[in-house]
């Protein structure tokens, strides 16, 4: 008999083709699968996308619970997201909410009901090293690779965590679907922040959180006035389109100073920094990298892995050395680290240094 069999398991369906892929490979591999749709924010064709997931379900023979966390996910995620860019960051909310809501809140009740383990349709990969702690490890579909976001969970949450599109790439996630004939073979992937609901940024501010609005000089590095900005949260290091400054070459963010409510900007030669400063680090490994050890960091999800040295320092913080300058440095952004395959931790970016 399959060692798995009878064990319940819950799975965060979407109805999107990668949750729905995952609840069938568990229940494949004899688990009691249990899904969970979340509704946490007021979207267009949420009606929609709750139907999709009931009619992936019924398709699988396997229950459905729906939890309305709208209030909280607006109380938690939300609230965070905005209180970041009144403190100067652009935050990663995807993050966030990994922690807090699906890895946080919805473990909690997976665990209280009795559930072996949470499931979802992430591109990541675990293993265990010798004592039986889980391991963080890129997708097999490096496209695809969604480690980065599960890298500021603690090892508690991975070890109760099952990732059954781990081995697989997108392509052969389709086709499993078309195989099998799931209802949400052909839906599409959402690529914005939920919570946007197909608005802009600057509708969503403007409804939710108006005082990020405000305007203010636009300065170069000589303290020179070349225009107004729109609000400080609307930009982001290194941005440069949007500015809405015409000059010989384009212009760049590179600071935004919220004492004054200035947006500094420059040319692109001014941007590069070899330093990076974190808070403390979420570390997802036993043995951690000594100081010359060369790891690699990611200073976004989509961003190239560059080589660093990492120095804690003793307020916990730290500070990772790049070999090669970055420009696009920015707080409130995810740092994670990797040897290779395995992600070693993150920690939130703080500041760009040039050392």
């Amino acid at each position: 008999m399959n060692k798995s069999a009878g064990k319940k398991a819950w799975v965060a369906l979407s109805g999107g083709v990668d949750s729905s892929v995952a609840a069938f490979l568990l229940k494949e591999a004899g688990y009691a699968v249990e899904a969970v749709y979340l509704r946490l924010w007021e979207l267009p064709g949420q009606q929609t996308s709750l139907q999709a997931a009931q009619a992936v379900a019924d398709y699988l023979g396997i229950p459905l619970s729906v939890f309305d966390w709208r209030q909280i996910f607006k109380n938690q995620v939300v609230e965070h997201y905005l209180t970041a860019l009144a403190r100067n960051r652009t935050p990663n909310p995807c993050v966030y909410c990994n922690q807090v809501i699906k890895w946080g809140r919805l473990l909690e009740q997976a665990l209280e009901n009795r559930a072996a383990l949470l499931a979802s349709g992430h591109y990541a990969r675990l293993e265990y090293d010798a004592a039986g702690l889980p391991l963080l490890y890129k997708a097999a579909d490096a496209s695809k690779d969604q480690s980065y976001f599960l890298a500021a969970l603690p090892r508690t949450s991975l070890a109760a965590m099952c990732l059954p599109l781990a081995a697989y790439t997108k392509a052969e996630v389709r086709s499993i679907a078309a195989e099998i004939n799931l209802p949400s073979r052909q839906s599409q992937e959402s690529e914005d922040l939920c919570f946007l609901a197909g608005k802009d940024q600057v509708a969503f501010l403007r409804e939710h959180a108006p005082h990020l609005l405000e305007p203010g000089p636009i300065e170069d590095l000589h303290g020179k006035e070349l225009g107004q900005h729109q609000g400080l949260a609307l930009y982001t290091i290194g941005q440069r389109k949007g500015i809405g400054l015409s000059a010989s070459q384009p212009y760049y963010v590179l600071a935004k100073e919220q004492t004054t409510n200035t947006l500094r900007v420059g040319w692109s030669d001014a941007l590069p920094r070899n330093a990076v400063q974190t808070g403390p680090v979420n570390w997802l490994v036993s043995q951690l990298p000594g100081a010359q050890d060369l790891v690699e960091v990611k200073i976004r999800s989509a961003a190239r892995p560059v080589q660093a040295r990492c120095k804690i320092l003793s307020t916990g913080d730290m500070i990772a050395k790049l070999e090669k300058p970055l420009r696009d440095i920015t707080a409130g952004q995810l740092l994670t680290l990797y040897q290779g395959q395995l992600c070693l931790g993150s920690a939130e970016i703080q500041a760009a240094l040039n050392l």
